[in-house]
């Protein structure tokens, strides 16, 4: 029976070192300030319209572990980016003394050089030190386009039967009516109307209305109407709105 407590003793005595032999990594792993250090993007895509004068985009980076003094890591372009180095210029990963959370930033321009209507990519990695850990994203991917300039805005309206029950205005930030049009003809089955226009740069309301409050949209016949300019699309709607439909866009700003 001696032997036996004396054995169990003994099993006891290196359970308990073997514990404290496990535990000890994962207790340094997770100090906050000796442990191992983790870095990463908080998001991993970003989408980005580059005006005329450019744009400074900010990223927001994490970090496990704290320091008295601000730390910096730098980044690096992928190969699989498509835009020009030109486009862009980048910062570098800066952590503030005392913070958990750091900031990363890249400035857009080259804006007459951009091309129309084409989305761009640069992706940009983390260049960790040997021995840090990648917390969040060691990626982020920003997807860039040109931003579209245009002045000529075009609307067409798929009308329902009663075209004349449909009138349209747009106005100013004055509240100036600077185009309009209608009442329509009333054809069986509705008609398609289109209005190309010039609009200066600035912010507008579009309303259209309909007389007998069923907006574009018979009994049976259920009509549309979109307000454009290139690819960007100022107003839309179909169906039963009622009386009138409003909504307010700007042009270039």
């Amino acid at each position: 029976m001696k032997k036996l407590k004396i054995i169990l003793a003994s099993l006891l005595l290196l359970t308990f070192m073997g514990c404290d032999k496990e535990d000890a990594p994962i207790n340094t792993v997770y100090d906050n300030i000796n442990g191992q250090t983790g870095v990463g993007f908080s998001v991993q895509n970003r989408s980005v319209i580059v005006p005329e004068e450019g744009i400074t985009v900010t990223v927001s980076v994490q970090v496990t572990t704290i320091s008295t003094s601000a730390r910096t890591f730098n980044v690096s372009v992928d190969p699989s980016s498509t835009g020009n180095s030109q486009d862009y210029n980048l910062g570098s990963v800066t952590i503030p003394a005392g913070s958990y959370e750091g900031s990363f930033t890249v400035t857009f321009g080259n804006f007459d050089n951009l091309p129309e209507l084409v989305n761009q990519t640069l992706v940009v990695n983390l260049d960790l030190p040997d021995g840090t850990a990648v917390v969040g994203s060691e990626t982020v991917t920003f997807t860039y386009l040109k931003k579209i300039i245009c002045n000529d805005v075009m609307l067409v309206i798929n009308g329902d039967t009663f075209g004349s029950e449909t009138t349209f205005e747009i106005t100013d930030a004055s509240g100036t009516v600077v185009q309009s049009g209608g009442p329509f003809t009333d054809i069986s089955g509705g008609a398609s109307y289109s209005f190309n226009f010039n609009l200066p740069d600035g912010c507008y309301t579009f309303t259209i209305f309909d007389s007998f409050g069923d907006g574009l949209f018979d009994g049976s016949v259920t009509g549309n109407y979109a307000l454009t300019c290139s690819l960007i699309t100022h107003a839309s709607g179909s169906g039963n709105f009622g009386s009138s439909e409003t909504t307010d866009f700007c042009i270039n700003q």
